[in-house]
């Protein structure tokens, strides 16, 4: 299950999310055949803040479970929030195998394009597990 821990499956997920939910204001939607979930949690503060997001992905071949991931991203500010000072992502295969994932991944080519226009987004330039 490596390939879902390393910085091309984070850099490829996270591409897919930014194509398929432009501006990041949807909480469920549908990317070819597997319905994406987001909740988002948030604290603001004088001193710091923080954002984690779960995302659920699930892959159903019929009425069965193919397979099932959560991702999860945590961003932590200082008092300057316009600067970031931690960035960690980390993934679970829940169900399923993890090659089918990477393959249904693989087949996401167009979308993860759309992206390279623009160039990686700077949390995943900076890889997963942040700074």
């Amino acid at each position: 299950m490596r390939g879902l821990h390393t910085r091309n499956f984070f850099w490829q997920w996270h591409a897919i999310y930014a194509a398929s939910n432009p501006g990041h204001s949807k909480d469920h939607w549908q990317v070819d055949d597997v319905s994406w979930t987001k909740q988002r949690h948030a604290y603001w503060g004088e001193h710091y803040s923080m954002q984690q997001e779960v995302h659920r992905l699930e892959r159903r071949t019929g009425t069965k479970i193919d397979w099932q991931i959560m991702v999860a991203t945590e961003r932590w500010w200082g008092p300057d929030r316009d600067k970031g000072i931690r960035d960690t992502a980390w993934c679970k295969l829940i169900t399923g195998r993890a090659d089918r994932v990477l393959a249904w991944l693989r087949k996401q080519e167009g979308l993860q394009s759309a992206v390279l226009v623009n160039g990686a987004p700077e949390d995943v330039r900076q890889g997963a597990g942040g700074q």
